[in-house]
């Protein structure tokens, strides 16, 4: 699948992944397409959970020999009134 950025996230804790991603999304278009690769298997669920509850959207996940990869759409801004803009 083809990203906008690509974010490698292998041999980084838990906590610090999760504001790497958020930071690194928190960068981006919405639209854009980020590319996570992360070999801690806990850090992968949570990251799931924790997109799942964002205005972002997961594309798509593959498991490979050295860990994970997945795809999320940078979701839609919220405009001062909390209307999606």
């Amino acid at each position: 699948m083809k990203a906008d950025k690509q974010l490698d996230l292998a041999g980084l804790v838990v906590p610090i992944c999760f504001f790497a991603c958020k930071s690194a999304l928190a960068g981006m278009e919405p639209g854009a397409v980020l590319e996570i690769s992360l070999k801690d298997p806990e850090a992968f669920r949570d990251l799931l959970t924790i997109i799942e509850h964002s205005r972002d959207r997961l594309l798509e996940t593959r498991e490979r020999e050295d860990g994970y990869v997945l795809w999320v759409r940078r979701g839609d801004e919220v405009g001062s009134e909390g209307v999606e803009t």
